[in-house]
């Protein structure tokens, strides 16, 4: 009986034993490579994202009336450790007071890690100007 069965598969399915293994082996490989590489390119997005919003909100800080270039540093930290983790250990951060402007910047490098395809870094940076507040009385008003 099973004799037979596998005579059928045969004349069914002609000469081409283990093709279908073999072609899906090659496309799984495929496929991860690109799974990882889509997965690799949203992690790098979103720590551009976090590295615009923390030194948007450093320079916010920082431009406040009573806040200091100290002070908008620190919390631009704050945010890039909450937001990537370790990783925030790779970007730096400072600032400069310009006069009437503040700005905050930050540099660093995100580090790829798809594993066994590609390895390397990419390039982190932002920076935001916020004028300085400044509380001025109307007039009559002292």
């Amino acid at each position: 009986m099973r004799h037979r069965l596998a005579h059928r598969a045969r004349r069914l399915f002609g000469p081409h034993d283990g093709a279908a293994t073999v072609e899906a082996a090659l496309v799984l490989g495929v496929f991860l490579i690109v799974l990882f590489a889509i997965v690799e390119f949203a992690l790098f997005w979103h720590a551009e994202h976090v590295v615009e919003g923390a030194v948007q909100d450093g320079a916010r800080v920082a431009s406040a009336e009573d806040g200091t270039l100290a002070d908008g540093v620190e919390r631009a930290q704050l945010l890039l450790k909450a937001g990537l983790g370790k990783a925030a250990d790779r970007v730096q951060i400072t600032a400069l007071d310009g006069g009437e402007k503040i700005a905050v910047q930050a540099q660093g490098q995100w580090a790829i890690g798809i594993p066994s395809t590609l390895t390397g870094n990419l390039p982190l940076q932002a920076r935001a100007v916020m004028s300085k507040e400044h509380f001025r009385a109307g007039p009559g008003h002292s």
